[in-house]
């Protein structure tokens, strides 16, 4: 073999050109799907919060709302000021949490004179709907949430029955004012248009 060979002869070049073609193809096709990617962090983004967002609800919407520290669960939990509970029958109304080692939202809808699990009737333009609610995790207090969202806009009637007994829920107009405005500020503070 000479020293004067060529290192390039024209079937290594086109060799070159099939293999440096089709990766280029491969990775120009693939950068389509970049958004497709799997997400394997194992966090749920629907409650992630952006710190705009949540300086916003504690500078501003927080006045209207009890603001209770639990240290021992490392959180902060506020529920409206003019809520309404009872004494003599059973509340369930929304409140906010904020986890103060993410940054993250929840909504808790806390049953107060009675015990899970609960049976909610929406009497809606004639029809009626039953929704079932348990204690569960925070994906279904949200999808609760976003449940009620629309028979609220639409000025539905809510009774509960908890326990094997029936009582009114959000019966007046301030009670389902004080609803509509924890859940606006939720959807707010998660950056979520409304359901």
């Amino acid at each position: 073999m000479s020293s004067k060979a060529p290192v390039f002869t024209p079937d290594l070049i086109k060799v070159l050109k099939i293999f440096l073609g089709s990766a280029l193809g491969i990775v120009l096709l693939l950068s389509f799907f970049d958004g497709y990617r799997a997400d394997n962090t194992g966090t749920d983004k629907g409650f992630k919060i952006a710190n705009a967002d949540k300086l916003f609800f504690v500078n501003l919407r927080s006045i209207h709302y009890d603001r209770e520290l639990r240290s021992e669960a490392k959180m902060e939990l506020f529920r409206h000021g003019k809520r309404q509970t009872s004494p003599t029958t059973p509340s369930f109304f929304p409140a906010i949490l904020f986890p103060s080692k993410k940054e993250e939202a929840y909504l808790f809808f806390e049953l107060e004179g009675g015990d899970y699990p609960i049976q909610i009737q929406v009497l809606d333009q004639g029809k009626e709907t039953l929704i079932s609610f348990d204690l569960a995790g925070n994906a279904a207090h949200k999808a609760l949430a976003e449940q009620l969202w629309p028979f609220l806009q639409r000025e539905a009637a809510f009774t509960m029955e908890v326990n094997g007994k029936k009582s009114p829920l959000w019966a007046n107009e301030s009670e389902k004012e004080v609803l509509k405005t924890v859940l606006t500020d939720y959807f707010r503070v998660l950056n979520q248009p409304q359901p």
